[in-house]
């Protein structure tokens, strides 16, 4: 009893960002949100139009570099550096997601999403192959074409599914941006929570859940009474408006505070932190001539009967995909293995999973690594393109040493976080310090070869 009055006491001692000047009530309006979700899918339609309006392949053909530009390297770096501070506060904005929102307000069968596929394997299987095809199949990064028709697929998805099925079940189960997004909130300064856990208990009717004249019911199907961690709240701010007893709060807090404190641990998530270390390493690499040759070599080895270079474009293609599935299924095996052996074959599956967490920080790191030349490369492109409005040239020229050291910069503040939170979390979990050590060493270990790799590959030098 006296841990729960603690507990809603420190919920309702917590800072509450809604209280900020005119927040609360710019969230509350009903007009707020469509009007951001309006102004975004506009953006979204430009891109898109200039996208199929351009020449495939910007090394070649000269074509329009505007949609490759805007997401690759703004819009999508932009959102791994923000995430820190916002979390997932894209989804408040973003215009597929609305899609769907006003295809179920038009019609909706509003079935039930299938049991077996309420997961996350789905999305982690969109974004590994995006990620895996991007080089030689589909080339988005520097095929407006591509960019524009990946982005008409998932907003064909969206409505789609708006068609078939109840509440955002896109956004929750299959969009690899939320997925995204939605893990490294885990790490983010801000959390959307109840105030009083003890008011929500008292009150009859959830209108957070089930909605009501002011607001909608949560499109996820969250309860902010019971969430522990950010990763499925879309902030889309309608408990905000729903709540009668205004016991809904958006709170800053020490970053990384849901890997730490969850309860609830998923097999897909873990796979996925390896995923995007070894994978964004792997393309780290392949900006890099020695790495890039070795993997060419490789690939031109293992080509049947010496083939023409239609079969050889081809032949490129499935390796990548390969090449992808095959170090992130062996990144999350090999931190299987050491799980195991660290701990004696006890409970192995479930140790991997909680201490594949602790590599949050390092794949977050990762990430933001290889988003760094990309970010500096779309800022100076719309940087110059105002200087040409006003009939200024400014060029800017990026600094690939610089950048090198950022990266690894970047790098070993990932591994340094990993490292305590995998102190924090082995803690947790271990039921003395035998079993605290053991998951000490497993993390630690698997976090050297990965740091150790990281900084190799990123010495080596770029031409």
């Amino acid at each position: 009893m006296e841990k729960n009055d603690k507990e809603n006491n420190d919920n309702n001692e917590k800072y509450d960002l809604l209280d900020a000047y005119f927040f609360r009530n710019l969230v509350k309006n009903r007009f707020f949100r469509p009007a951001v979700n309006i102004i975004f899918f506009i953006a979204l339609l430009i891109i898109i139009y200039f996208g199929l309006s351009s020449e495939p392949d910007l090394r070649f053909h000269g074509g329009i570099p505007f949609a490759t530009t805007m997401i690759w390297d703004i819009w999508h770096p932009l959102l791994i550096f923000t995430l820190i501070l916002l979390g997932r506060l894209w989804c408040f904005a973003c215009p597929i997601g609305a899609v769907g929102d006003w295809t179920q307000s038009v019609y909706s069968a509003k079935k039930k999403y299938p049991e077996k596929y309420r997961n996350l394997w789905i999305a982690v299987i969109f974004f590994l192959f995006i990620f895996a095809a991007e080089r030689h199949l589909f080339m988005f990064t520097r095929n407006p074409p591509n960019t524009a028709y990946l982005l008409l697929f998932f907003t064909g998805l969206a409505v789609l599914m708006g068609f078939i099925y109840e509440k955002r079940s896109f956004c929750r189960y299959i969009c690899p941006i939320g997925l995204v997004l939605g893990l490294f909130s885990m790490l983010s300064a801000t959390e959307l929570r109840c105030k009083s856990r003890k008011t929500c208990q008292d009150h009859a009717i959830k209108e957070c859940v089930l909605g009501n004249e002011a607001g909608k019911a949560c499109p996820v199907g969250e309860s902010p009474q019971t969430m522990e961690r950010n990763n499925q709240c879309i902030m889309c701010m309608e408990c905000v408006k729903s709540c009668s007893k205004d016991n809904i709060r958006i709170s800053p807090r020490l970053p990384g505070a849901d890997v730490v404190n969850m309860k609830k641990t998923h097999l897909a998530e873990a796979y996925l932190v390896h995923g995007i270390i070894v994978i964004f390493l792997f393309v780290l690499g392949m900006e890099r001539l020695q790495f890039r040759n070795m993997i060419i070599n490789f690939v031109k080895f293992t080509l049947p009967y010496n083939s023409v270079t239609f079969l050889d474009l081809y032949w490129r293609n499935l390796w990548a995909i390969i090449i992808f599935a095959a170090i992130t299924l062996g990144a999350a095996g090999l931190m299987y293995l050491t799980a195991k052996m660290s701990f004696s074959g006890k409970n192995t599956k479930q140790k991997f999973i909680e201490l594949s967490y602790a590599f949050l920080p390092l794949s977050l790191a990762v990430y933001l690594a290889e988003n760094t030349f990309r970010l500096l490369k779309g800022l100076f492109y719309i940087i110059a393109g105002i200087g040409q409005f006003f009939g200024k040239v400014w060029e800017f020229a990026v600094d690939f040493d610089t950048i090198d050291h950022m990266q690894i910069g970047l790098l070993a503040a990932g591994f340094i976080f990993t490292i305590w939170a995998g102190y924090l979390i082995s803690k947790k979990v271990s039921t003395g310090k035998n079993e605290l050590k053991q998951g000490m060493l497993a993390v630690s270990i698997i976090a050297v070869v990965y740091l150790g790799i990281g900084v190799r590959i990123l010495t080596l030098p770029i031409v």
